[in-house]
């Protein structure tokens, strides 16, 4: 093998992207976690979505020069198009995501990184805890027979080689998708052959904003303490979030039987997605449809989270 040089030979492991839209309280607390990596050798490249609250001084006050940031003149309402300007500043032959208001406990980048060398596989994720006010869940590998063609992995826990990119393209223009642009991604990286692999341990923890309202300007956000619990000991944050998933799971468990009519029901649905989901939901006539159906929801999503109307 050839030694490398050059640009290469500067360029770090990991480059990890974060977009952006004033969110600065959550930013900093994002990237703080990003610094208490195991490991060093990352770049961390923060695009704004059109930012005009003090994100810009929320990265340089780290006095970091891993970290890095550029804001776009417009807000595309999406994290696609930031994702894309990301990348193209992106150096490492890794590339992994954190979202602004999502935490990674300190061994993410090196398990990751470390499983998909081992395995080699093109794209890793590993297990996420999705915190809700009154609920807790998580998202691993896909259920039996479900490919990564239809399954959902959340940005901040997936990790995939830069290569992947230039081979399947950048991030899709969300008006234009039949569905969300994280699933069509790793779904249209899946359908081109990538190998794909999933690293059981949990290494992220992700407040959905829709779910916090988290532009509604409230400060307090639980974030905030559970950063603090990361910093006093991050192995027992991890315990503490693995037992609340767990005793989750069992109280699901616990729940008894549904009644026929909601077996029936469920069964109907299940038949429904199988159809739409064999025929697809990109081909004529469906594709107008759930095109339309997305973007309704996105702007949904954007009431939710406290946003004006796009």
């Amino acid at each position: 093998m050839e030694p490398v040089t050059g640009a290469e030979a500067n360029s770090p492991a990991v480059s990890v992207l974060v977009a952006t839209f004033n969110a600065a309280r959550l930013l900093r607390l994002s990237l703080a976690s990003v610094l208490r990596q195991d490991m060093a050798d990352f770049e961390v490249l923060v695009t704004g979505d059109g930012c005009t609250d003090d994100s810009e001084q929320v990265v340089s006050s780290f006095g970091d020069p891993r970290l890095r940031f550029e804001n776009r003149s417009t807000n595309s309402g999406s994290q696609a198009a930031p994702h894309n300007d990301g990348f193209a500043r992106a150096r490492g032959a890794w590339v992994a995501y954190l979202g602004h208001d999502d935490l990674w406990f300190p061994s993410h980048l090196s398990s990751l990184l470390a499983f998909a060398k081992e395995s080699d596989a093109d794209a890793v994720h590993s297990l996420c805890a999705f915190l809700g006010p009154r609920s807790v869940d998580a998202i691993g590998a896909p259920k039996p027979g479900v490919p990564y063609t239809r399954h959902f992995v959340p940005p901040s826990s997936l990790m995939h080689r830069r290569s992947l990119f230039d081979e399947i393209g950048p991030w899709g223009d969300p008006d234009r998708l039949p569905i969300p642009v994280d699933l069509e991604f790793l779904s249209r990286a899946a359908r081109r052959g990538a190998r794909i692999g999933f690293l059981p341990r949990l290494t992220v923890l992700k407040w959905p904003s829709p779910w916090w309202r988290s532009y509604s300007g409230s400060w307090d956000l639980p974030q905030h303490a559970a950063f603090a619990a990361l910093e006093r000991d991050s192995r027992a944050l991890e315990v503490a979030t693995l037992e609340s998933l767990a005793l989750a799971g069992a109280e699901a468990r616990r729940g008894g039987d549904d009644p026929p009519g909601v077996i029936v029901r469920d069964a109907a649905r299940a038949l429904l997605r199988t159809a739409v989901e064999t025929w697809g939901r990109e081909r004529w006539p469906l594709r107008p449809f759930f095109v339309r159906r997305i973007r309704r929801q996105r702007r949904a999503i954007r009431a939710k989270r406290g946003l004006p109307p796009a």
